[in-house]
């Protein structure tokens, strides 16, 4: 059954007017970051609100409206929404009944003897304790809202999915129908094939969700291999958000023909891992790559000086690798992630290849992932790293990072109260669920390191990696933004997807030892670049930005009205 996007299509909101983009990116280079990242875009809106100007006041209407409908539950959010809704209305009548239902949410009364929050719960990572508590939640007809709220994306990402889906199947009898749909829907889109998906999709009331609906539809129709339907469901909620920039780039994307590039050729490309104390890990790793479409290119496998035996790993993993393809060095003593990257580097069997591509030792990609990094890297000859996405490698597969750009200095929270900190690093995604708002290609200040890819010219110019941050962290950052200054900026692929198993090594610090060496490693990075060379980092970051988002802006008008169906066709 074809699905019928005109049902969905969200109703007229507010308009900023066409100029808008060019307009608030010229007032406001920033802009060009990311209209997902939940604070910067609480923040802007705000800014917005407080210009008494009818076309920001519109603008944030817009962004509001879609925050709500991505995370009802976000309450600084909503708070806003229901406050702009009370001075100046502009929401459909549905969508505000739903907006107030959840905001007038009856909570528990709270008192020294009450049951456990949910967040010391989800802290104790104890998945049995989270299921009690949604069960116990479930039978609280009066209050199962405001004890569903916080715990709902933790109930998304149950390791079973079927006892997900039973545990919000219980809270169906004291939810408001519109909200139960739509929260179905949710997890439908992040645990159940795309084609079920969208059956959920279906059923949403379009005057309440019409803009989420439609950006989920997109991610499933995509995943379906419907790329023009995609495009059709991206620029509809697009037609209320002609200021999005996530919007902006995505459906930009998806205005392209899908490339299908050959197999990697001989010297093309060499494939970079190293390793310490993860055997089995490491063994998991490397079986998954073997499987992978490698074509003509290089293995070049390190152990970093383990103890334990991945030795004898890399010693058996050679046989899954193409003879003459596979390539290992044991160092008695780890020299740490640099170092590492730098033995490798100056391998003669890798000097030999075009490009270098670096993957961590507990990252899978996808099954074409080479091939599409080195398509990217001919689209973009000056690109100095190529990048991808990282997520998480088990269900629903959430974003660990996309591209990373910076904030203006001023605009930073500064971390390290002896330092003078410049170096601020917009982070859009983390933890973000994946609806395909990521999933673009632009050029950028960085990209992760658990999977890039390194054009061979530019480590002969811009050099390798710098041994000062062993064992680890920034080492990538610091190279990206050398190749930056040297005029190589990054170029990240969001339709490349790499699952990542544990997870970025920055968010997981949790010991002093852990927290002091990322402190110090900051440190750094802030005194390797001088004052001049910050200025003007933040300065052409956001200007490289910004250009690139009104040339895409611009080649989407014609687009749009080419594709845009005409129930959709709204300014």
């Amino acid at each position: 059954m074809a699905f019928d996007l005109r049902r969905l299509t969200p109703p007229p909101l507010p308009s900023p007017g066409p100029g808008f983009l060019a307009e608030i990116l010229r007032a406001l280079p920033l802009w060009a970051l990311t209209s997902e990242q939940k604070e910067l875009r609480l923040s802007l809106c705000g800014l917005l609100i407080g210009q008494g100007n009818p076309a920001c006041l519109a603008a944030a209407q817009a962004l509001l409206a879609l925050a709500f409908q991505e995370d009802p539950f976000d309450a600084a959010s909503t708070a806003l929404l229901e406050s702009v809704e009370a001075s100046h209305p502009f929401l459909p009548p549905r969508a505000v009944a739903v907006l107030r239902l959840v905001r007038t949410a009856p909570a528990p009364a709270a008192s020294p003897e009450a049951d456990v929050s949910f967040e010391a719960i989800r802290a104790s990572g104890d998945i049995e304790l989270v299921v009690r508590y949604l069960e116990i939640a479930a039978r609280d007809r009066h209050h199962a809202l405001a004890r569903l709220a916080p715990a709902f994306a933790a109930l998304c990402r149950l390791p079973d999915a079927d006892t997900a889906a039973r545990l919000l199947a219980a809270f169906a009898p004291h939810l408001p129908p519109p909200l139960f749909a739509r929260l179905s829907a949710e997890l439908a889109c992040l645990r159940l094939p795309p084609a079920d998906a969208l059956d959920r999709i279906r059923a949403l009331d379009g005057e309440a969700w019409g803009l989420f609906a439609a950006i989920a539809a997109s991610h499933c129709l995509e995943r379906l291999g419907d790329r023009d339907g995609a495009l059709a469901a991206c620029l509809a909620a697009r037609t209320s958000l002609p200021h999005h920039v996530n919007l902006t780039l995505r459906a930009c994307e998806l205005s392209r023909p899908l490339p299908i590039p050959p197999a990697p050729g001989p010297n093309e490309a060499a494939v970079c891992l190293y390793s310490m104390n993860k055997a089995e890990l490491f063994r998991e790793c490397l079986a998954h790559l073997a499987a992978t479409d490698l074509g003509h290119s290089l293995v070049a496998v390190l152990d970093n000086g383990s103890t334990d035996h991945t030795a004898e790993v890399v010693a058996q993993a050679a046989g899954r690798f193409p003879e003459g393809r596979f390539l290992s060095v044991r160092l008695p003593v780890n020299v740490g992630a640099p170092g590492a990257r730098n033995w490798l580097l100056s391998l003669p069997e890798v000097k030999a290849h075009r490009h270098v591509a670096f993957l961590d030792d507990d990252a899978f990609p996808e099954h074409d992932w080479l091939a599409r990094l080195l398509e990217t890297a001919r689209n973009h000859p000056t690109a100095g790293t190529v990048g991808c996405a990282i997520v998480d490698k088990g269900a629903p597969r959430d974003h660990q990072s996309a591209d990373f750009n910076l904030f203006p200095p001023e605009l930073g929270t500064p971390s390290l109260p002896e330092t003078k900190e410049r170096l601020f690093i917009c982070e859009p995604c983390r933890g973000a669920p994946d609806f395909g708002l990521y999933a673009y290609t632009r050029a950028c200040l960085s990209v992760s390191g658990c999977c890039h890819l390194l054009p061979h010219r530019t480590i002969e110019t811009v050099g390798g990696f710098d041994i000062r941050y062993n064992p680890t962290q920034f080492d990538d950052l610091d190279r990206d933004i050398r190749s930056f200054l040297a005029g190589a900026p990054c170029v990240y692929d969001g339709t490349v997807r790499v699952g990542h198993k544990q997870g970025s090594s920055l968010a997981l610090a949790e010991t002093p030892a852990q927290v002091a060496h990322i402190v110090g490693n900051k440190i750094k990075l802030e005194y390797g670049v001088s004052d001049a060379d910050a200025d003007r980092l933040w300065r052409e970051n956001l200007e490289l930005l910004g250009r690139e988002l009104l040339e895409k802006d611009k080649a989407l008008a014609e687009v749009a009205r080419e594709k845009m169906p005409p129930a959709a066709g709204r300014g």
